[in-house]
């Protein structure tokens, strides 16, 4: 233990100083706020100095039971033929307060090319939706046409950004804490046909602007999203 607490504060002190090689990469970049920011470099063994074992699932403090129809299993990628985009994230605010595009630079961490990615603004009226699961059979405007984009771009995967969205993809009201990270099998009725998208809820980059300790919760969560798709 004492080995790599020695190791921890001589990266530390490197990172500070900017000499951390780890630091001169974008993924370091992208968690250069966020507290242990080479945490996700494997050549350290923490193991013993953290409550989360390497290649452990992250499991917020506050969360819940996984929910019944949440997909566990990960499979061998398969991409649909008809799919317009791998990875379609709705939800999106695009720049915070401060003009930074947080998302963009995940979506470049995760190596997710041009043609396989495609980003869905988030609609403020979302918000007066207040029966979610009639929502679902009756859909508001608003929520058509954001069924209408998934519609429209066939992702293999959905990733909703923040509770508003995910609530209403999901048809009920859900603590983002205790289903971020998971993935829900979900279908649509597209052109008499049914579709069917794999539903992943990440806390919004908004958030993690204001929380930047999270923004790693978020990488994790990404990074099953990478695997799914054939970028791990």
């Amino acid at each position: 233990m004492e080995s790599n607490f020695k190791k921890i504060i001589q990266k530390t002190k490197a990172w500070n100083q900017g000499v951390e090689p780890l630091s001169q990469t974008f993924e370091g970049a992208l968690f250069k706020d966020a507290a242990w920011p080479f945490m996700f470099d494997e050549s350290v063994n923490v193991e013993s100095t953290s409550p989360v074992k390497k290649d452990a699932p992250v499991v917020s403090q506050t969360s819940l039971a996984a929910p019944k129809d949440v997909v566990v299993k990960t499979s061998e990628f398969v991409a649909k033929k008809d799919s317009l985009s791998l990875v379609l994230f709705v939800g999106d605010t695009f720049v915070d307060s401060s003009g930074e595009d947080l998302l963009g630079k995940m979506i470049q961490a995760m190596k997710l090319k041009n043609g396989e990615v495609n980003r869905v603004p988030f609609n403020v009226s979302l918000d007066d939706v207040n029966d979610l699961a009639e929502n679902l059979v009756n859909p508001s405007v608003e929520t058509t046409e954001l069924l209408e984009q998934i519609k429209k771009f066939k992702p293999n995967i959905v990733v909703s950004l923040g509770a508003t969205v995910t609530n209403i993809l999901l048809g009920k009201r859900e603590k983002l804490s205790g289903i971020h990270g998971q993935f829900f099998e979900k279908s649509l009725e597209s052109v008499g046909d049914q579709y069917t998208y794999q539903l992943m809820p990440i806390f919004h980059p908004d958030f993690l602007v204001i929380n930047p300790n999270m923004k790693r919760t978020a990488w994790i969560d990404l990074q099953k999203v990478m695997e799914r798709v054939g970028k791990i």
